[in-house]
């Protein structure tokens, strides 16, 4: 009886943290390990709500990368780091990453322009040296690819 107890109890939390947002395996097997229940209880709990279709990681490698795209405009190496950080397979990740693309248009060119134009206005009264340093590192932070993020920096900046 006692194992039943301890199960239900990992269950339910898990329950309620899925309620507050979507995890990964990893970061729900984590949270879980955290609170001390036991590895036999995270691994069962995480064994059925996979199998009630609860907790999936291509599902929330989607809704990840579509959130980090749109809303905050990192980029696809970006993404694709944050999403393994929190265990998503690499293939996952980068079917994830091609479908948010795809299915919003996005054009990474664009978004380091945006990206770029934004933040050039708080740099316009900073000497070009300072300008090219602060931009590129703002850039590169973002994930965008370094000759990308040259290429931007050398428009924006004078010399």
């Amino acid at each position: 009886m006692a194992e039943i107890t301890t199960f239900t109890a990992a269950y339910n939390k898990a329950l309620e943290c899925l309620a507050r947002g979507a995890k990964s395996t990893r970061d729900l097997a984590r949270w879980l390990a955290q609170r001390e229940h036991a590895p036999d209880d995270v691994a069962a709990v995480l064994a059925r709500l996979t199998e009630r279709g609860l907790l999936n990681d291509a599902d929330y490698a989607v809704l990840f990368a579509r959130s980090r795209a749109t809303t905050r405009g990192m980029s696809r190496r970006r993404i694709a780091a944050e999403l393994a950080k929190r265990g998503v397979a690499r293939e996952l990740a980068d079917a994830a990453i091609a479908e948010v693309m795809a299915d919003e248009s996005i054009d990474e060119r664009a978004m380091v322009e945006s990206a770029a134009k934004k933040k050039f206005r708080s740099l316009v009264k900073l000497e070009p040296a300072v300008q090219r340093t602060r931009l590129y590192g703002f850039l590169a932070r973002k994930g965008y690819p370094p000759d990308l993020v040259r290429e931007t920096v050398k428009r924006f900046t004078s010399t």
